[in-house]
């Protein structure tokens, strides 16, 4: 064969040397040897390497190399994975995690938008439906109970319901079905309408339109629940390390986007129909349905991009357990090719080494030809094999079903984990959506938004007095979070808020009556902050830290299970405060109920002690993923006693 000069090999040829320390052991006569693998473009124009491949797939595939240098690890796939999750860990922040962000916010802003637009569709069905006079116009208050507990339940089962099939079927497979039945559930609610009235009565023979919007937002809160999970776990599991707290926040501080437009949507329709409506006061059922319809728009223009957003590669490598197809994701989407080629051959050159070298690739390659991590056998494990045709152990990551559900969460060191991101997510959603979805009945007794004989004017205080609520405390809340958690970290910014929300609702239930008689613009004032802090505080971390914590078989489900016990906690607010709001008279339960909350804080801050600090650890370190990958490897180290790994020259 004719030598080929070292300055003229291709980047993909690998020299071995047999290493000095076998010497001993060598059989006699034996001598060093150098084993060269050309490339493609070299095998199509070498008369002698042709020759060479003939022979080689004439008889065994050749021994390997007398010493591994750096090359020969990649046939690890413990060492593979690890530095294929260091590329994604350790990427600069570029236009991806932007247009993921993008993408996943898109559907926090039209969760909040739908979610929150019932504080507002509610007083208007009264004035529709349940008009009496100037004075009694009201939603009956099972109905309006029955509104807005109604998306609380469907998020319930999609958080718990997504959460879980994403575990098993895959981020990508379901992202983009839960905001698709999102859209159908808000044109469901905006159609929605009476069926013949019973004579003299505002009855209706058959469905009533409250039954059908009510039916219609269960549907859509098993969307918004599918929202959460999904979500929060492809933002963590493309985000890089150091950047995934504030990736994450950004996502979430979307609901608060979500929830300002619902306001500023309503003021531009009831300016629209305000003639429309001093006349007729049934004019407002064109707004709430405007109101309404209007919340899938943004849902429209993200659900072609959440169709196309590529599965995570962390799904990819430890549940499909598909390290090649990772590998060239991530190459596609970090556009690092180069990090994950070097000290190795290409793809492509190691396609046809391998081809050349070992004519049995057909069953033992992996997709596309590949060799190393391939698509699962009947058995369940992979056929990996080096470049050398000869099987190698593929990763053997542990897999994600009832047994080992179990056993993981059988652990307290884990269970601990998921009841404290469960709890804390509980204890805040209480006290969250029991003023979020009420706060036109809390800020009426003190005339903010106050109710006027006009039903214009009414619905026009009510909708001003959300907006400035939002932007004095939700808004400047979602963002100071993201600016500033990783520098404070999740767990500071976590009891921090959980403390402030103590204090503050202490105070505004203590002595509510002396604040709202004597000083409004305080009342405002101390309500806004609760806001504040809730959203600087574990209204975010809450979110956020269950996306990091569980490792990937059970990441979207520990968010599920998670997100879930928080709507409960919305289930049981919003049943307290129906129940509690006019016990003793009109409105006159409020002051019980701000206490109440406190007692919800305070539970949340002792729950927050079993969580981890999350803040610049890999999603691997969190869970123990990196342990189990570390003694992978060092078992799969190849321990041939002919050879041994050659140091780095």
């Amino acid at each position: 064969m004719n030598e080929i000069h070292p300055s003229q090999r291709h980047p993909s040829q690998q020299q071995y040397t047999r290493s000095s320390s076998n010497s001993a052991s060598r059989p006699s006569g034996s001598h060093e040897q150098n084993v060269s693998f050309p490339p493609s473009s070299y095998n199509n124009s070498n008369n002698n390497s042709n020759t060479y491949y003939n022979n080689a797939l004439s008889s065994s595939p050749p021994e390997p190399p007398s010493s591994f240098s750096r090359a020969g690890l990649y046939d690890d796939p413990s060492k593979r994975r690890l530095d294929t999750l260091a590329i994604i860990d350790n990427a600069e922040f570029g236009w991806f995690h932007v247009r993921a962000c993008m993408v996943a916010g898109v559907g926090f802003f039209t969760d909040a938008y739908d979610l929150f637009a019932i504080n507002l569709v509610s007083p208007m069905l009264g004035y529709v439906y349940f008009y009496q006079s100037p004075t009694m116009h009201a939603v009956p208050g099972d109905v309006d109970l029955a509104l807005k507990i109604s998306a609380s339940i469907g998020t319930f089962f999609g958080q718990i319901g997504f959460g879980y099939l994403a575990d098993r079927l895959g981020r990508k497979k379901m992202y983009g079905v839960e905001l698709m039945i999102i859209i159908v559930a808000t044109f469901g609610q905006a159609l929605c309408g009476n069926g013949p009235l019973v004579n003299g009565t505002n009855k209706a023979f058959g469905l009533s339109m409250t039954t059908g919007i009510i039916i219609w937002r269960f549907i859509l809160g098993i969307g918004v629940g599918g929202d959460y999970p999904l979500s929060a776990v492809i933002t963590s599991e493309f985000a890089t390390t150091n950047r995934r707290g504030a990736m994450m926040a950004a996502v979430f501080a979307m609901q608060g986007f979500g929830y300002l437009c619902t306001g500023m949507v309503a003021i531009v329709l009831l300016l629209a129909f305000r003639s429309l409506i001093e006349a007729d006061v049934n004019n407002l059922d064109y707004v709430w349905r405007l109101l309404i319809g209007l919340g899938c728009v943004p849902a429209l223009v993200a659900v072609y991009f959440r169709m196309t957003i590529p599965e995570t590669p962390r799904f990819v490598l430890d549940v499909e357990n598909n390290l090649n197809k990772a590998e060239i994701d991530v190459a596609n989407v970090f556009k690092s090719r180069n990090a994950l080629q070097s000290d190795r051959d290409t793809y492509a050159d190691r396609d046809v080494n391998f081809q050349m070298i070992n004519p049995r690739k057909n069953s033992l390659s992996g997709p596309a030809g590949r060799p190393g991590m391939g698509s699962s056998s009947s058995s369940g494990r992979n056929n990996a094999v080096n470049i050398y045709g000869q099987p190698v152990e593929a990763l053997d990551m542990p897999k994600g079903n009832l047994k080992d559900f179990m056993q993981y969460f059988g652990r307290w060191q884990n269970f601990k984990v998921l009841l404290g991101t469960s709890m804390t997510w509980f204890a805040l959603d209480v006290a969250f959506y029991g003023i979020g979805l009420n706060n036109t009945s809390i800020l009426s007794t003190i005339h903010f938004g106050s109710v006027s004989d006009n039903p214009w004017q009414t619905m026009w205080n009510a909708t001003v007095g959300q907006v400035i609520i939002v932007l004095l405390g939700a808004i400047p809340g979602y963002w100071v979070t993201v600016f500033t958690i990783e520098r404070l970290g999740r767990i500071k910014i976590q009891v921090l808020g959980f403390v402030m929300s103590c204090i503050l609702f202490c105070i505004l239930g203590f002595a509510y009556t002396p604040i709202k008689e004597k000083s409004p613009v305080l009342f405002v004032a101390l309500f806004a902050l609760t806001q504040f802090f809730q959203n600087f505080g574990p209204n975010a971390t809450t979110f956020i830290i269950p996306g990091e914590v569980f490792p990937t078989r059970w990441r979207s489900t520990g968010h599920g299970i998670s997100a879930g016990m928080g709507k409960l906690g919305a289930i049981v607010a919003q049943v307290g405060f129906s129940r509690l709001k006019d016990d003793g008279g009109l409105n006159a339960g409020i002051p019980t109920l701000l206490q109440i909350f406190a007692l919800f804080m305070f539970i949340g801050l002792l729950f927050t002690y079993l969580v981890p600090e999350t803040k610049g650890k890999t999603l691997e370190e969190l869970c123990g993923e990196e342990d189990y990958a570390a003694r992978q490897m060092k078992r799969q180290r190849p321990t041939h006693p002919l050879y041994e790994e050659k140091d780095d020259e």
